[in-house]
């Protein structure tokens, strides 16, 4: 029997729709954006704001060699778009609801260039 997800009661995560923009217009790999999907359902899935979490955990459950993922998280905590606070034995995350702050882009000039998320590339 299929399960119909769009009954109330079915489970969904709320995201503000002015972040889920973001995240689609956004220059993210697919390390990225798996990354940010699984702290978004882990943390406003269970309406947290953040979560402790493994990089481990992390990525068993993005399906995700746990080396790219850290790498992934790392250049979007750079970029703001995630914050990572080391407290205690791991890591607490959260997804930076204030998407204006995110430097996805910096402009030299009248030319855009990509930020670090995609190493190596874009202009200095």
């Amino acid at each position: 029997m299929e399960q119909n997800y769009s009954q109330p009661g079915g489970g969904y995560t709320k995201i503000n729709n002015n972040v889920l923009e973001e995240l689609y217009k956004s220059p993210f790999n697919g390390t990225q954006i798996r990354a940010i999907l699984v702290i978004s359902r882990m943390t406003w899935g269970f309406h947290k704001d953040s979560r402790s979490f493994s990089y481990g955990w992390l990525a068993k459950a993005a399906n995700l060699d746990k080396r790219n993922l850290r790498r992934a998280i790392s250049l979007l905590v750079q970029a703001n778009v995630i914050i990572k606070d080391k407290t205690g034995r791991w890591n607490k995350f959260a997804i930076n609801q204030a998407h204006t702050s995110w430097e996805l882009w910096k402009t030299h000039g009248n030319k855009r260039a990509k930020s670090s998320l995609h190493k190596g590339q874009g202009n200095p």
